[in-house]
């Protein structure tokens, strides 16, 4: 008998009960797409909801045989949530997206026919966005792929679809401070990608602003690239350099001419330099060390309350 592979639909959900079920019907719509291929079941990760999610996956899981999920005890955040559903995938295939319908459910197919030819990893290459901070986006990436010269070179986020090969690499991935897609192309042969454009969100705001965007990028560029401590080596001896050539020019100035400027106009310019640059560094330095501190606490990433299985739906388990 020929074997149908099993794709597991990972979604993480915050406080996203208007998103839940139209998310569902375009799932549906391709599962009926892929009935012939592909055996499909979600797994949601109900992230510390207040907003009647939990309610509702709990209705929903009851109602239907194809939908399992996990309740954790309060909000960790996106990156525990993907990695608390990465630990507790059981398919062949590994399908991560997010519940706000910002990705299109139907680029699975598309990604499952990549798998079907070989690829182990197959991502979403974000093109066209509708949201707001595209030049951000823009921004961040250049800089990032400049400094973490090992990434390749796609803008993709969550949306992907991986081997179960794949996920098994991931989970022997214990930091704290997780950059999903570096992770992904860390633990990835050859990455296909597939072309998607970013839509807005179905229903509501998203809830990542200017500042959680920020922290993104700086645990990206913190966590796969060492460049930004050079960078305050390089910073440190242009400064010295730079005093040094002020200190002879003025002490020239102050001996063989009678131009020397009285006050303290030059002195205090270069110490605001050297002090701005001091500055620099230790943030820079800082931001590694703090870093060093959240992995050297070995916290969990996430807590479990309860699980909620496919098999036997009259019981549950409690983490």
């Amino acid at each position: 008998m020929k074997h149908i592979p099993h794709i597991e639909i990972i979604l993480p959900v915050f406080n996203e009960v208007e998103n839940i079920q139209p998310l569902l019907r375009e799932l549906d719509r391709v599962g009926l797409e892929l009935k012939d291929e592909a055996k499909l079941t979600y797994l949601f990760i109900n992230d510390g909801s207040a907003d009647g999610t939990k309610e509702l996956l709990h209705r929903l899981h009851r109602d239907r045989s194809d939908i399992r999920m996990i309740d954790l005890i309060h909000n960790f955040g996106h990156a525990p949530a993907i990695a608390c559903g990465l630990e507790y995938f059981d398919a062949d295939i590994a399908a991560l997206m997010d519940a706000d319908l910002q990705d299109s459910p139907q680029s699975l197919v598309q990604m499952f026919q990549a798998w079907k030819q070989g690829a182990k990893t197959v991502v979403a290459q974000r093109g066209k966005r509708s949201e707001k901070g595209r030049m951000l986006f823009h921004a961040f990436y250049f800089l990032l792929h400049k400094t973490a010269t090992h990434l390749p070179s796609i803008d993709f986020g969550t949306h992907c679809l991986l081997d179960r090969s794949v996920v098994d690499r991931l989970r022997r991935l214990p930091e704290r401070n997780r950059y999903f897609p570096g992770l992904v192309s860390y633990s990835s042969g050859p990455i296909a990608s597939i072309r998607i454009d970013r839509n807005a969100r179905f229903h509501g705001h998203s809830r990542v602003g200017l500042l959680g965007l920020l922290s993104l990028a700086i645990t990206a560029l913190v966590s796969f690239s060492s460049r930004p401590v050079r960078l305050v080596a390089i910073m440190g001896l242009l400064a010295s350099i730079c005093s040094i050539t002020a200190a002879v020019v003025f002490v020239s100035i102050k001996i063989f001419t009678e131009k020397a400027i009285p006050g303290w106009a030059s002195l205090m310019t270069s110490m605001a330099f050297a002090s701005g640059i001091q500055l620099l560094c230790l943030g820079i330095i800082g931001e590694y060390i703090a870093r060093i501190y959240d992995e050297v606490k070995q916290r969990p990433l996430f807590l479990v309350d309860r699980v909620f299985n496919l098999k036997d739906k009259t019981r549950s388990e409690v983490a």
